[in-house]
């Protein structure tokens, strides 16, 4: 399924935000698409981006992109419950790194465990020494 990932910096669009909203609506880290909707604007104020995964201009993953410098923390990744078991979601945090890299950032933090095993899979984040013999 070939996806393309498009960077928001803002929701203003009514036809995203009902989308997002819709799509939101599946995530349990919060209660309500509209929740999710009215904490990413808040945050878009500040330092964040929303990058989304979209199939025939429908969106069917999103991910924020939060902080500032050479290092981002990725959260609150969402899949459409059609969508989910794809790949969706790695391939969007690899475009999301690959466009966050193109911008000068080497480090990304995982907002949850998903995003860390996609980030172990791709490579992006540092091997801990094992302290085991």
């Amino acid at each position: 399924m070939p996806i393309t990932v498009h960077a928001y910096t803002s929701i203003a669009d009514e036809d995203i935000r009902n989308q997002l909203e819709r799509l939101y609506d599946t995530s349990p880290e919060f209660s309500d698409g509209q929740d999710a909707i009215d904490q990413l604007e808040h945050n878009l104020a500040q330092y964040t981006l929303l990058y989304t995964a979209e199939f025939n201009s429908r969106i069917i993953g999103a991910i924020w992109c939060t902080g500032s410098g050479d290092e981002r923390t990725l959260q609150y990744i969402v899949v459409h419950p059609a969508n989910r078991g794809r790949g969706v979601a790695e391939r969007l945090v690899a475009e999301v790194c690959r466009m966050e890299q193109d911008k000068q950032v080497e480090h990304f933090i995982p907002g949850c465990g998903a995003i860390h095993r996609c980030l172990m899979h791709l490579g992006k984040l540092p091997l801990i020494p094992s302290t085991f013999k």
